[in-house]
């Protein structure tokens, strides 16, 4: 049958692709001092009584032996006071009794950033500060008083180099995206990791390595600006590597138009994803267990384009169909049928890039892929 004497039903608008893969595609020292008691006068202070017992002496009197009786009192009175009574008592009482206690209760403070204040042994001891350490180095970690103490850690840009920002992990390129840019080149996320979705929020995590275009498992399996997503119209997932996108341009040879399913019935916002450029004849940049099928927009330019798809059918030349799944790769169901593709349009067999003895025809409204028509193979 004839191409351009029948119509053809071969492409397929549009649809949402769900986020994610079949595989996963994605916590002071005390300040108080014990106070010496004021006590009583030392008892070295000279008192009425103590002269009046001194030996009594007049002008005419001996001074040597009067000077000798002053010096035995002299040192009487200094041995006595400072050795024996006042000062070692007062010193001994009042610095044990004031730092002493039954319960850790009798030591605290008040404060909770300097920690829990201990009794031991009837001695209070200080507590342990809290450690407030994030370890981000451009944040300024503080510990702040309440019940209880808490640790306060504020990012200062300030502490990185020109054209960075503080970050969650630490410095990284300023971005103009929160928190960080998804599409390629990326930004804001630290070296070595990558801007990712994780439902329906962007997080930084560890850069995967599979490349644009290949078979992936997991959310974070794609080299940066890439996300893994099932390619699967029907039964078992076939997750791939797509771009992120924010034009056609950033889509390296594809076109920027899928939205993500938010699992609620919506599409995540801000979202873009761009589609497969592949080659519907020979299904080349499609992984293994799909083929590059050919799809027009549902809507405004109505422009076709290729993209990889699953599952892959078994029908050949001629082989009865309603939808190209059912078809080999390099296969559209093009009426009823599975047909060849080809871009040799007008020409037979093998310059026509079809078997011996079919024509490739061409379509009334020219299908152009990657700016190459293409048509099918047909007697």
């Amino acid at each position: 049958m004839s191409p351009s004497r029948t119509t053809l039903s071969l492409f397929f608008t549009l649809w949402a692709l769900v986020a994610g893969c079949a595989q996963g595609g994605g916590d002071l020292v005390d300040a108080a001092r014990p106070r010496l008691d004021a006590g009583e006068p030392a008892d070295g202070a000279a008192e009425p009584s103590d002269a009046a017992e001194l030996p009594g002496v007049d002008a005419a009197g001996d001074p040597g032996g009067d000077a000798g009786a002053m010096e035995l009192d002299a040192g009487t009175m200094m041995g006595t006071d400072a050795g024996t009574t006042d000062a070692g008592t007062m010193m001994g009482t009042d610095a044990g009794t004031m730092s002493g206690c039954s319960v850790a209760a009798d030591c605290d403070d008040g404060l909770g950033c300097n920690g829990a204040e201990r009794c031991v042994g009837g001695a209070c001891m200080p507590g342990t500060p809290l450690a407030c350490d994030d370890a981000v180095a451009c944040t300024r970690d503080a510990c702040v008083e309440g019940s209880p103490a808490t640790c306060r850690f504020t990012a200062d840009d300030t502490l990185c180099a020109a054209g960075q920002r503080c970050g969650a992990t630490g410095c990284v390129a300023s971005c103009a995206e929160t928190p960080c840019r998804l599409v390629g080149p990326q930004c804001g996320c630290p070296g070595a990791q990558g801007c990712y979705l994780s439902g329906t929020s962007r997080v930084c995590a560890a850069a995967g390595t599979a490349a644009f275009g290949a078979t992936c498992a997991g959310a974070f399996a794609c080299v940066p600006g890439g996300i893994c997503i099932n390619v699967a119209r029907s039964g078992a997932a076939a997750n791939m590597c797509s771009r992120f996108c924010a034009a056609d341009s950033d889509c390296a040879g594809g076109l920027c138009l899928y939205t993500l399913n938010d699992g609620a019935g919506g599409s995540v916002p801000g979202v873009t994803i761009c589609s497969t450029p592949c080659n519907p004849v020979t299904s080349g940049g499609c992984p293994i267990g799909t083929a590059c099928r050919v799809f027009q927009e549902s809507a405004g330019a109505m422009r076709f384009f290729s993209d990889c798809s699953a599952p892959v059918g078994a029908g050949g030349q001629g082989a009865a169909c309603t939808t190209d799944e059912q078809c080999r790769a390099g296969f559209a169901c093009a009426g009823s049928q599975c047909l060849q593709w080809c871009t040799g349009i007008g020409l037979a067999g093998s310059l026509g890039g079809c078997p011996t003895g079919l024509r490739c025809y061409g379509f009334a409204t020219p299908i152009r892929v990657g700016g190459t028509e293409h048509g099918v193979c047909d007697l």
